[in-house]
């Protein structure tokens, strides 16, 4: 028997699709929804079929999601019922967030209007007990809220301010225009953005400042490194200049604490390079190998205290690191410091890493695990903002 040739079975399908009102992935199967689905033309008749499967179906968003995106205009009835989804819908965020990036400045102004209101109050105003924002819907509903003019500048700023992932502060960037809230909040706002500890971030700004031609607030020597890098590229500066300790920033990252502006430099005088060095392996390590991470931990913690020992008892030779962290007379100095970096010492002692077997039992050591990390790391915290408060750079 003779096969139909392949744009008539095309055409029996389509046909298949479009006069059955049944759930549609079960009809033509898995994979042939989503060939269908990818070369469906927009049209009205199927838009409200699609949204049924979409309410059964979260799993088909993303190719949904293309569909609507697909439109140049999106109709007043399809743009009401993607309002409706993302308003009774809270459990599928990363659905949520396809769907408003799909018909973000697509809609009809009545339903831009009401649909931004819908965003900025599930932003700013959330009912109580409601799931915390995904990454993805929250960059989404910022870039709706700044699109459909339903947010201020005080309240832009202040989620960017407060918001503790870097990729929704990057994203915060996408829909931000210099009409939106004014020129000169745009430079500032753009400006304060450069000064982010977040290289990712301060880079954006960085690019925004290039690309709108902005003027940058001196002195600019707080301006992120690597954001100065793609100023200097732009001859908008001569030189980067030296760049600061990042010692503040690494510890930071690795024990979830906030950035402080203690002045390392001074602090290990001429072995700072060193000790910098030191804190970049360790946050090579925290990321790949918790066990050569505390054991290098450890090592700097020594270097640390090394200082801090000829602080406290100048012209004195230090003991062993472990001897001088028992040292009863300089207990009262750093009462917290001191038993935690013994902790981590004696940690250390345990690690396959630092040692075959255990120099008190002789038994055979083990691999370090995050388990490790997560019980000491909060009197980590500690001990540093008590150097910091105590010991003068």
């Amino acid at each position: 028997m003779k096969r139909a040739p392949r744009s008539r079975q095309r055409h029996d399908l389509y046909a298949k699709y479009h006069d059955y009102d049944s759930e549609i992935s079960d009809l033509l199967g898995e994979c042939g929804f989503k060939y269908l689905l990818a070369h469906a033309t927009p049209k009205h008749r199927l838009n409200a079929r699609l949204m049924k499967v979409l309410h059964r179906h979260p799993e088909h968003a993303p190719g949904i999601c293309r569909y609507i995106a697909a439109y140049a205009k999106i109709p007043n009835v399809l743009a009401k019922e993607i309002e409706n989804y993302v308003s009774a819908n809270e459990l599928y965020h990363a659905v949520n967030a396809q769907l408003l990036r799909s018909c973000l400045g697509k809609c009809p102004p009545a339903v831009t209007a009401s649909f931004g209101k819908v965003c900025a109050d599930r932003l700013l105003r959330p009912k109580p007990s409601v799931i915390q924002l995904q990454p993805s819907y929250k960059e989404a509903l910022i870039g709706w809220a700044l699109s459909a003019k339903t947010i201020t500048f005080a309240e832009y700023d202040a989620i960017v301010s407060s918001e503790k992932d870097w990729w929704v502060r990057k994203c915060a960037f996408r829909e931000l225009t210099a009409d939106l809230f004014g020129a000169a909040t745009y430079a500032d706002f753009v400006n304060c953005q450069m000064r982010d500890a977040e290289s990712e971030v301060a880079r954006i700004a960085a690019g925004r400042l290039i690309d709108d031609n902005l003027r940058l607030t001196r002195p600019y020597g707080d301006v992120e490194t690597t954001a100065k890098h793609s100023l200097k590229a732009a001859r908008i500066i001569r030189s980067v200049g030296q760049p600061s300790s990042r010692i503040n920033e690494i510890l930071a990252y690795i024990l979830k604490r906030n950035q402080t502006a203690y002045d390392w430099k001074v602090f290990f005088g001429a072995a700072h390079g060193h000790a910098e060095r030191m804190t970049i392996f360790l946050k090579r390590n925290h990321e790949s190998n918790i066990d050569a991470f505390l054991v290098q931990l450890d090592s700097w913690c020594d270097e640390v205290f090394s200082h801090i020992y000829s602080r406290l008892k100048p012209g004195r030779q230090r003991p062993s690191y472990g001897a001088a962290l028992r040292d009863q007379t300089l207990l009262p100095h750093l009462p917290q410091l001191m038993p935690c970096f013994l902790r981590l010492h004696d940690l250390r002692l345990e690690s396959t890493t630092a040692h075959p077997r255990s120099q008190r039992s002789g038994a055979a050591t083990r691999r370090l695990k995050h388990r490790d990390f997560y019980s000491i790391r909060s009197d980590l915290i500690l001990a540093f903002d008590e150097l910091e408060a105590n010991v003068v750079p």
